[in-house]
């Protein structure tokens, strides 16, 4: 009898030990799927399988483009504690272009035709290599606001000829104010144009010491709203005729509307050219890092939308738009997985 309950008691003993191994076997096996997918089953910090720090080169303290990739990364950051995304200060698209190009940034916001031109090597980069960037993300509208203060006797963009100009540094007194200028039969030289700052380009304007000022932007831009209230503003329409002109030659650009009551005081609608803004990376970028970005992103749009409204419009309806130039793998692999690619 004794003999029997050893063997009992051996057996049970052995039992146990078989279900604890099953149990570790099964929680490392998780264990390891979450590390694998970066699931996390109670909805918290998902892991990475490894750490990263990228800096997304955005646009000029205050302005929306900054605010935006501010959100973006914060939220990315968020949900990957791994992962540490900083939004940087910039000009604009040309300097986000060459600080990725650079290494100072492995993402950057860039205009559809700066992300083609630097894509094939074009326009004001012929001295980059071709094909360093892939598209990531994006397609929201950034609008041409022709600003003059609301006293002004300027009215059309003719009006302009031998006048005080501030224009926004980089892209937008380089090539779009050129373009717009020579719509009306101008040059550059028709004008007297300063490249300042976007905080700089509203300061002359409040200040009166520039007829007119140029920037791009989605809208309402809190810097332009400041200045509407305080010191009143007008926005330029231009006519069909010279919007149908431009986008036939430069086809990147179409017509688009500043919505009237945008800006205190402007209550009818503007009639204006735009072009779209992306989200573009330097092509040897982390595929693991582009994929998780842009799954948080899309998935994440009421999120974002809360903090700014123009970061809600990276999401899965509108994120292919704009996207002039080959995708990255990362963000391929997620756009075939929600059947948008």
């Amino acid at each position: 009898k004794e003999e029997n309950n050893m063997k009992s008691y051996k057996k049970r003993i052995l039992s146990t030990v078989l279900v604890l191994i099953m149990v570790l076997g099964l929680a490392t096996a998780c264990g390891e799927k979450q590390a694998e997918t970066g699931e996390a089953g109670d909805g918290g910090p998902q892991a990475a399988s490894k750490s990263m720090t990228v800096r997304i080169s955005a646009g000029p303290s205050g302005a929306n483009n900054f605010m935006i990739c501010a959100a973006l990364g914060d939220k990315v950051s968020s949900v990957f504690p791994n992962y540490t995304i900083s939004a940087e200060i910039s000009t604009g698209s040309a300097q986000n272009i060459r600080a990725m190009s650079q290494n100072e940034a492995q993402m950057g916001i860039a205009m559809s035709d700066s992300a083609l031109y630097a894509y094939n090597a074009e326009r004001e980069f012929t001295d980059l290599e071709p094909k360093q960037f892939n598209y990531v993300i994006g397609g929201y509208q950034t609008i041409i606001h022709l600003m003059v203060p609301a006293d002004s006797s300027i009215q059309s963009v003719a009006d302009l000829k031998g006048k005080k100009i501030a224009a926004s540094q980089g892209i937008t007194a380089q090539y779009y104010l050129p373009i717009i200028l020579e719509a009306y039969g101008m040059t550059t030289a028709d004008v007297s144009v300063s490249e300042l700052q976007l905080a700089d380009v509203v300061n002359a304007l409040n200040d009166g010491t520039v007829d007119a000022g140029v920037h791009i932007t989605s809208y309402p831009l809190a810097a332009i709203s400041d200045l509407a209230a305080t010191k009143g503003l007008r926005l330029l329409s231009l006519p069909e005729d010279k919007i149908a002109g431009i986008a036939e030659k430069y086809p990147y650009f179409s017509k688009m509307i500043i919505s009237g009551g945008a800006y205190q005081g402007i209550d009818e609608d503007v009639v204006t050219i735009g072009t779209l803004n992306t989200l573009i990376c330097r092509a040897d970028l982390d595929e693991e890092f582009v994929y998780n970005f842009v799954k948080t992103v899309c998935e994440s749009t009421d999120d974002l939308g809360a903090i700014h409204p123009k970061a809600a419009e990276f999401n899965k309806d509108n994120t292919l738009v704009g996207a002039v130039i080959p995708i990255h793998p990362g963000a391929e692999k997620y756009y075939k997985e929600i059947g948008i690619m």
